[in-house]
């Protein structure tokens, strides 16, 4: 048997259960976990979002969280040996949850680490730091000089964005509570606006880059402060549907923070990316598994600076 954390819906609260130890299937690893990150769906799910998700769980057994890990390998696959230390992806949609001493994950979502990358820094890396790989060499890469509007800077995926962003010349104004300015310039940021003027956006802005992490705008309110092929990113995928239908016939353009799924290759970069000190694990606290009540309340806190971690 295995302790792995359930959530209640109609609670909001969580509990430590006992369930069986789940076995790997092909194409699966046995990870037993060390370190689990909370993340923005983990929240939803407790509070009774995504109902899918949650019904498919209940069908299962309990609802269980958490899809970003960091921990080691009980069994072998084709690129993974039991005994290394792994960290992973599962996925989002219809992927095991990790907030449990052991997952059986897809191998295609693990890579084996060295020594030199903790537990609790894969963990935090992870889902966060793979969204800001995607958004700046895939979804709108940034040349020197450039521009980009960061809000939300001190949240997990927010100083990602400004640690990726500074390292490429870009010049990044950040947005966040005025009590965390000192900190997010230490991510890179050049220019800090706190959300407690009022405004992310000033007359006269033109962002190449504007990613809205709490998705408080929309293509339409953001779209004159872009510069002419500048483009917004939300992390909301269905807020603004009719942005993204928009933006195919303007020069300007939208998209969204959304990782499904992730893959060794895209792993092994932001590995690389936290070996050549480019990208700095972020981590605003650490929880015992049996403390995850107090780690949904530090999560949903303004002001954290980084990920908020459950140690397993």
């Amino acid at each position: 048997m295995m302790r792995a954390l359930a959530v209640d819906p109609a609670t909001q609260s969580s509990r430590i259960v006992d369930l069986p130890v789940p076995e790997a299937k092909p194409g699966q690893i046995l990870v037993e976990v060390k370190v689990a990150g909370i993340n923005e769906m983990d929240v939803e799910v407790r509070a009774g979002g995504w109902a899918a998700q949650v019904n498919r769980f209940r069908r299962e057994g309990p609802v269980l969280t958490g899809f970003e890990f960091a921990g080691v390998a009980r069994t072998s696959g084709t690129h993974i040996r039991a005994g290394q230390r792994v960290m992973g992806y599962s996925p989002v949609l219809n992927g095991p949850r990790v907030h449990a001493q052991f997952a059986a994950v897809p191998e295609s979502g693990l890579l084996a680490i060295s020594e030199s990358l903790s537990d609790e820094s894969a963990a935090a890396l992870c889902v966060m730091g793979l969204t800001a790989v995607e958004v700046l060499e895939r979804l709108c890469p940034l040349a020197p000089a450039q521009s980009c509007l960061v809000i939300g800077a001190a949240g997990g995926f927010g100083a990602y964005a400004v640690q990726l962003a500074a390292s490429r010349g870009v010049n990044v104004t950040a947005v966040a509570s005025a009590a965390n300015e000192s900190w997010v310039r230490a991510q890179g940021a050049h220019q800090f606006r706190p959300y407690e003027a009022g405004r992310a956006v000033s007359p006269g802005d033109a962002f190449d880059l504007l990613i809205d992490t709490p998705a408080r705008l929309s293509f339409r309110a953001a779209a004159p402060f872009l510069s002419r092929s500048g483009m917004y990113v939300s992390s909301n995928p269905t807020s603004d549907l009719a942005g993204l239908a928009r933006s195919r016939f303007s020069s300007r353009r939208a998209g969204f923070l959304m990782m499904l799924k992730t893959s060794p290759s895209r792993l092994a970069r932001l590995v690389d990316l936290a070996g050549d000190g480019t990208l700095r694990a972020a981590i605003d606290s650490v929880f015992d598994i049996a403390e995850a009540d107090k780690a949904f309340d530090r999560f949903a806190t303004r002001g954290k600076q980084g990920r908020v971690l459950l140690r397993i």
